[in-house]
């Protein structure tokens, strides 16, 4: 009997250490993990504030051009690409019309018709009325079709969200989102601001012509504020894309700004992801 309760303690003693074992493990994964995450949330911190710091800079012949091209910084040993992109160079979902939406889905490959009904599908899903058009759908439509979901029936939220759209491909999105945004606020698009996704739909440009015009502006001065840009750039939305190697893996930080005319506040933060 003695033996037995010897070979029992041994056992919950075992036990306590495996439990201690494991809780330290699991603390330790958890705690790098918060390490991690501050780690690389320093670095697109640090990108974002060079992009605003060369958005706003003073000097002319120094300030930052935000129509894409690529920047570099090195912080604290780590060198990150940083590139601008003003929102005014693409299209707005909820602001831009049919046409050019449809111009867009052609420019990604889609043929006439896919065009035509994917474009509808859209625009039933920002408009609020609860008519369709000929090919597109309304609350009825997704439910016939058990998603888990119905269209908003009001502005999208994020390009992201255009993914619920029914008919919308992760192949298809991922060839017209860098085109995209929902913070220009603009029916139209400037072509000086126009990543190429934007230049190929516009009427008349081919994709030999948007690719001349990004190669002619890259040493014009497209991009770049002119007069006092604490001022120009008020109430303007950039995204900034942010990308490094870290712990052996390529990191790419993605923030959307929207700039004030605040010096002690120069921007608000619209969205922030990394992957």
């Amino acid at each position: 009997m003695p033996v037995l309760s010897v070979l029992w303690g041994v056992a919950l003693l075992t036990a306590i250490a495996l439990s201690l074992s494991w809780s330290s493990s699991v603390s330790y994964g958890l705690a790098r993990n918060g390490v991690d995450q501050a780690a690389l949330g320093a670095l697109v911190e640090a990108g974002v504030n060079a992009a605003i710091d060369g958005l706003l800079d003073a000097r002319a012949d120094r300030r930052w051009r935000a129509d894409g091209r690529l920047y570099t910084l090195d912080f604290n040993g780590t060198r990150i690409g940083i590139r601008i992109q003003d929102e005014l160079g693409r299209v707005d979902l909820n602001q831009t019309d049919e046409a050019m939406l449809n111009s867009l889905l052609l420019s990604a490959g889609l043929d006439a018709r896919a065009a035509a009904d994917l474009t509808d599908k859209i625009v039933d899903w920002r408009t609020a009325t609860s008519l369709k058009h000929l090919n597109g759908a309304k609350d009825r439509d997704y439910t016939s079709r058990n998603a888990a979901y119905h269209p908003r029936n009001g502005p999208f939220q994020s390009v992201d969200e255009l993914l619920l759209v029914m008919d919308m491909t992760p192949s298809i999105f991922a060839r017209i989102a860098p085109a995209l945004t929902v913070h220009s606020g603009r029916q139209f698009v400037d072509p000086q601001l126009a990543p190429r996704e934007v230049l190929r739909a516009l009427p008349g440009v081919t994709a030999q012509s948007a690719e001349a015009t990004v190669a002619a502006r890259d040493g014009a001065r497209s991009g770049l504020a002119e007069g006092n840009p604490m001022t120009v750039l008020r109430g303007r939305a950039f995204t900034i894309r942010t990308e490094f190697a870290y712990a052996s893996r390529v990191v790419a930080g993605e923030v959307a700004v929207r700039l004030t005319e605040n010096p002690q506040q120069p921007y608000w933060v619209l969205s922030w992801g990394t992957r």
